[in-house]
């Protein structure tokens, strides 16, 4: 019999520890301040250019609601390719946080459900690793379908 192992990027927004499924990630930029577009959302700081794309730039911390990233040097953009809500496809877009810890595989059957009435729909589960608890994310279900299109017509707006 086989274990599912699935192997998840680590990163800190504030005081919580948050894994994505490497399978997710892009990549791990250095920080670099994005340009800012007047009238987003909130938690949108900006756009920037990845490999000829003009992608969104999330404060991961905003959009938590765990207050605001305060850039440091360890800070730096995770790009991810989601899934958008509407089926339409993929697309990338980077989230800001304070730093990138590691990478770890996992068991599926060492992650903790949460119950639903105690988290947002995109925490998957959550997982010891050593000292840390880490919350996994549902990379796909971060962004409602409501938030893809605005951050659509967003940068259709920018490349415009």
């Amino acid at each position: 019999m086989t274990q599912d192992v699935n192997a998840y990027l680590t990163f800190s927004v504030g005081q919580n520890i948050f894994g994505v499924h490497v399978e997710k990630v892009i990549e791990i930029k250095e920080y670099e301040k994005p340009k800012a577009i007047p009238e987003s959302m909130a938690y949108m700081i900006g756009v920037t250019d990845h490999r000829d794309q003009i992608i969104p730039v999330i404060d991961a911390a905003s959009k938590f609601n765990l207050g605001k990233i305060e850039v440091t040097p360890q800070s730096c953009i995770v790009v991810l390719e989601i899934e958008k809500a509407d089926g339409s496809g993929s697309m990338g877009i980077g989230i800001l946080v304070d730093s990138v810890s590691d990478v770890f595989e996992a068991e599926s059957t060492k992650l903790k459900e949460i119950e639903t009435e105690f988290k947002p729909g995109y925490i998957l589960a959550s997982y010891q690793n050593n000292e840390e608890l880490v919350m996994i994310l549902n990379a796909d279900k971060v962004f409602s379908e409501t938030d893809i299109i605005s951050i659509t017509e967003i940068i259709e707006a920018v490349k415009n």
